[in-house]
């Protein structure tokens, strides 16, 4: 539902509340609690499964769904709960934020501690599922917290550029640290990525990172959420499903939501299976992996001063459709080259400089949907408050990683039956031309189909900056009567 203000007048904007820049460091610290843990297991934890525990890839893949189901399913729950929630101590997020974040680091380490050839399929899967549970608890209020450390416009957008350039650096410690420390080449493992120990002492590792980072964006954030700008959700008798159904409701959230879902569930396909890709197509060994891996999340936080200054000038909508079109360039164009068109040879000496520059390109696509789609989510729930009178930042922000999540469930399950259907072998170092040439080929297919739908569907989103300036007038008019 959209708000019942349609006026593009210009307004004068309302002042901003400016945020610390110590507060801004230490939340966006804090994401690297959430990021790193997170992204070991999209990255590594379906090859960790079907070459390292030698479980089926089709029944890895229903697995690791399994977890993110349910995982999206407890969300808006989570949200929910730390809107409701009333702590002195704490205040409405950050008891989340502790204890979750803690259970993350300790569930972490247990994860990858899984030794091989010895642990039954649903021990693994039980892990799994208590991690995404704490994942959820830490992360859901984490971002809704950061849409109360301010309510103006661009500075909104800042914060998140810091958010995402930590979460990019949470990424950059999971895919290029682990391939480059711990999946280095040994004489009885040239490719260090199938070597069964690396995976314990990187889940030990990454563990202590996460619990330090809970840490240090508790500590620095816990006093600065003031009383104005974090205002109490009108309950009105309403019941979660209710919420849910109205966060669902509004036109500009629902516009969000359906385009991340189609987004991930094309691109976490990619994501899923791409140590795969570089493994069996193109024939790289882990610390070369994790050096391609840091050119895409260098260049996306390298771009956070580009998309934030972008959206100071225009649109944010028009900021996500420019970078779906430079996505096409970065993510399609060298399985296109390489693979299909042969332009160039495939020689692993040869191939990561072929590689680096539409990396580079794709990370720049990549920054903009690291932090400009939160933004958009929380100007969405000032449109709701507008129109109910009721605001549920923890809510909006549950539905939205809802969403998310869901997509990257569809992409996880599509994945490990795509592996089995190209005739994938989890047990063999070499795999057929024909499945290193789908390996390739069909996360490319997705993607186009995944980014048309993803450009539809953000066509629908109707918040503009004049809208915003005008809600916001209001509100503030509304709060001093």
């Amino acid at each position: 539902m959209s708000s019942p203000v349609r006026t593009e007048a210009p307004v004068s904007p309302p002042a901003p509340v400016r945020v610390p820049p110590a507060v801004r460091l230490g939340y966006g610290i804090g994401n690297v609690a959430y990021s790193l843990p997170y992204q070991a297991v999209a990255t590594f934890f379906l090859f960790f499964a079907t070459v390292i525990l030698r479980y089926p890839a089709k029944w890895a893949g229903i697995g690791i769904a399994i977890s993110l189901v349910w995982d999206a399913v407890a969300d808006p729950v989570a949200g929910h709960l730390s809107d409701r929630t009333r702590s002195r101590a704490f205040g409405r997020r950050h008891g989340y934020l502790l204890f979750g974040g803690l259970a993350v680091a300790v569930l972490t380490w247990l994860l990858w501690s899984v030794p091989p050839g010895r642990s039954p399929f649903a021990l693994v899967v039980a892990l799994l599922l208590l991690l995404r549970t704490a994942l959820t608890t830490y992360y859901v209020p984490y971002l809704a917290l950061g849409g109360e450390l301010s309510d103006a416009y661009e500075e909104r957008a800042a914060i998140q550029g810091v958010r995402a350039t930590f979460y990019l650096l949470g990424m950059i410690l999971a895919m290029a640290g682990a391939t480059i420390v711990f999946f280095r080449s040994t004489p009885e493992f040239p490719r260090g990525q199938f070597n069964p120990a690396a995976y314990p002492r990187m889940g030990a590792a990454f563990a202590v990172i996460a619990a330090i980072s809970v840490v240090v964006g508790v500590a620095s954030t816990l006093r600065a959420v003031s009383p104005a700008v974090a205002r109490p959700a009108r309950e009105g008798g309403a019941t979660l499903a209710q919420k849910f159904a109205a966060a669902v409701g509004n036109r500009d959230l629902r516009a969000l939501l359906l385009m991340i879902f189609v987004l991930e569930a094309g691109f976490q396909f990619g994501v899923a299976i791409g140590i795969h890709v570089n493994t069996y197509t193109y024939g790289l060994s882990g610390p070369v992996i994790g050096l391609l891996a840091l050119t895409i999340l260098g260049s996306s936080i390298a771009s956070q001063p580009f998309w934030v200054a972008f959206t100071r000038r225009f649109e944010k909508r028009t900021a996500l459709l420019l970078a779906l079109g430079i996505g096409f360039v970065g993510f399609v164009g060298p399985p296109w080259a390489l693979v299909w068109w042969k332009l160039f040879p495939l020689d692993p000496a040869r191939v990561p400089w072929f590689l680096t520059p539409f990396n580079v390109v794709a990370g720049i696509a990549n920054g903009a949907f690291m932090s400009i789609p939160n933004a958009m989510v929380v100007d969405a729930a000032d449109a709701e408050q507008l129109r109910s009178g009721r605001r549920d930042d923890g809510l909006y922000f549950g539905t939205y990683t809802f969403a998310y999540k869901l997509g990257v469930s569809v992409a996880l399950v599509a994945s490990g039956l795509a592996l089995s259907a190209i005739g994938f072998t989890p047990h063999l170092t070499a795999q057929s031309e024909g499945t290193r040439f789908q390996l390739a080929m069909i996360p490319t297919y997705l993607f186009l189909l995944a980014g048309a739908g993803a450009a539809a569907f953000l066509s629908r989103y109707s918040i503009t900056r004049r809208r915003w300036e005008a809600t916001r007038r209001e509100l503030d008019r509304r709060a001093e009567s």
